[in-house]
């Protein structure tokens, strides 16, 4: 395993959503090296095998990503500690994947505004590697050394809400705030 693995709560609107955004985004900027990085999502609870919020498919075909063929999966332990990078939901997901394993998995864990947010600034080639998947390996260990360097952001500005149960105004919102995220990370490791 390995990789860069997105929890949300159901696995049905916002991880699909940046998993498949990711994967499109690794493509368009990396090329085929993008097959070298394992971008998979997971929830916390709910039903494996369930399709895409119909809400969240339609933002991200607007994206020009197909998301017609994901199916749900929940999240596994053993699934988390393995990833090299765990991006989640809201400061609540990240909390939950943590205490699976604090040793193994707080270094490692954030939300997606989280990382943003710790990779503002960031270039290329302040991440230890030469090829992508070795820069996604480093990305946590550069996003840690930044804790405690920057200007603390109110606590709920790291959260993305679930828009499940929502309007299409909620799904815009969350499906805006998960693609300012990836394009941050993207821009850290191709800058």
């Amino acid at each position: 395993m390995g990789g860069i693995l997105h929890v949300c709560t159901g696995n049905q609107a916002r991880s699909p959503f940046a998993e498949r955004l990711m994967i499109h985004e690794f493509w368009q900027h990396f090329g085929p090296a993008a097959h070298s990085v394992l971008i998979t999502s997971a929830g916390t609870q709910g039903p494996a095998g369930v399709a895409m919020q119909p809400m969240a498919l339609a933002e991200l075909e607007q994206r020009g990503v197909d998301g017609s063929t994901f199916r749900s999966r929940q999240l596994s332990g053993n699934e988390a500690r393995h990833a090299h990078i765990v991006l989640t939901a809201t400061r609540s997901h990240r909390d939950q994947v943590v205490g699976e394993a604090p040793l193994a998995l707080r270094d490692k864990t954030f939300t997606w505004r989280e990382i943003a947010w710790l990779l503002d600034g960031v270039r290329a080639s302040d991440i230890p590697g030469t090829y992508v998947a070795e820069k996604v390996l480093n990305l946590p260990w550069v996003a840690v050394q930044r804790r405690g360097f920057l200007t603390p952001l109110p606590p709920h500005r790291f959260d993305v809400d679930d828009p499940m149960g929502g309007t299409k105004k909620d799904y815009r919102r969350a499906s805006g705030q998960i693609a300012e995220a990836i394009d941050a990370i993207v821009a850290a490791l191709k800058a």
